[in-house]
């Protein structure tokens, strides 16, 4: 029998591939769930999934029956969100993935506050899952290349500098070739960050792989690393721009010309609630006016 029961439990083992796994996230006996999908399988007349004791793959059937299975979920997900929004609009909730500009983030948000002081903000900024940065409605995010779409907009594009101590032999330098730093040991963001990529791709461009000593995302850290000697680091140049720069230079790299471009999507699928629309409206504006200033 289909059900919405059957169908959340179907995704869960989807998605983790494991019926202990998804058991235990789902809080329900692991029989109890291979029963569920045992007899979601005979309803449908297929077998969902290639197994191998309890690790489980899907197969095209399963990939087809999770397809549908998303859209169901969303469009239940977003009745309860428009009801919501429709019968109590003083207690509307946007939520936002944020993985760039988190240091220009608490000033917009201040701004807007003056503006929508009941609309409350949810921010995910590391996401448990593909799945909970999908079902928020918005996403602050940064690419090497401009992107434009229905869903996605550039909001502006900043400079990627290199941050050396005033002693370095290049410090009085107006510009420096990236290949010129090979040989230098970098403080960089963890693996997996966004500009962390974007960062490594420049390097694979000039032709060398950095060699990272260590790996931290505070400016604060950074900076006296920095400062003692023990690297150099890539430094975004209006993101991070109130970082303090005594002891520092921060060269512009002449080659490649790296660049990385801040970026704003919305859901594409769904229910948009209306403060998400408000939101997403206000933070064009905002950083409209932040490249003229």
């Amino acid at each position: 029998m289909i059900d919405l029961n059957s169908l959340t439990y179907f995704k869960k083992v989807a998605e983790l591939q494991h019926f202990t796994l998804a058991a235990e996230e789902l809080r329900v006996a692991q029989p109890s769930l291979s029963r569920t999908i045992s007899r979601l399988e005979q309803s449908l007349g297929v077998q969902l999934f290639d197994r191998a004791g309890r690790n489980v793959t899907l197969n095209p059937y399963g990939e087809i029956v999770l397809r549908h299975t998303n859209r169901i979920l969303q469009e239940l997900f977003d009745i309860e969100r428009e009801l919501a929004d429709y019968s109590d609009q003083s207690h509307q909730l946007v939520t936002l993935s944020l993985y760039a500009a988190s240091k220009l983030f608490p000033q917009m948000v201040t701004a807007f506050k003056h503006k929508h002081p009941l609309i409350r903000l949810k921010v995910i900024q590391e996401s448990p899952s593909p799945d909970v940065s999908e079902e928020c409605d918005l996403t602050l995010s940064s690419s090497i290349y401009p992107l434009s779409s229905p869903n996605t907009i550039t909001l502006f594009a900043e400079d990627i500098l290199l941050a050396l101590p005033d002693s370095s032999p290049l410090a009085n330098r107006p510009f420096v070739d990236l290949i010129e730093v090979s040989h230098e040991k970098f403080i960089c963001l963890h693996k997996g960050k966004s500009l962390r990529k974007i960062t490594d791709t420049y390097c694979q461009i000039a032709g060398f792989e950095p060699t990272v000593v260590l790996e931290s995302d505070s400016p604060e850290i950074v900076r006296e690393l920095i400062h003692a000697g023990i690297g150099i680091a890539f430094i975004p140049s209006i993101t991070w721009r109130g970082m303090e720069t005594k002891n520092l230079v921060l060269l512009p790299i002449h080659f490649p010309q790296c660049k990385r471009y801040i970026q704003l999507s919305w859901r594409s699928d769904g229910y948009l609630p209306s403060a998400a629309v408000i939101f997403r409206d206000f933070m064009k504006e905002y950083f409209r006016d932040f490249r003229k200033s």
